[in-house]
């Protein structure tokens, strides 16, 4: 039997691998059907579309782990509390 903490940590990654294969199958797809000899249009709409999915992909896993464990969310409120308090004594270092 798999503890709790085993099942999130497979859950994340099963969730991370599906947004990979999710982003970056649609250009792989693309580049191997030129590869084969299907024209490819580097300027075109479908190409630019697929390579926003690659971008995405870049920016969702923040998100997943944010969703899923409760450390990290804990972790990003710490961090961005330690921000706001940098700028605001930033800001008071430049009125003196």
């Amino acid at each position: 039997m798999i503890s709790k903490s085993g099942r999130n940590a497979l859950v994340t990654s099963l969730l991370v691998c599906v947004g990979l294969f999710a982003c970056w199958s649609p250009v792989q797809i693309m580049y191997v059907l030129n590869f084969l000899g299907h024209p490819l249009d580097f300027g075109g709409w479908l190409h630019h579309t697929t390579l926003v999915l690659v971008i995405t992909n870049n920016c969702i896993n923040p998100f997943i782990y944010a969703a899923k464990y409760r450390i990290f969310q804990e972790g990003v409120k710490s961090l961005l509390k330690k921000m706001r308090q940098g700028h605001q004594q930033s800001q008071v270092s430049a009125i003196v």
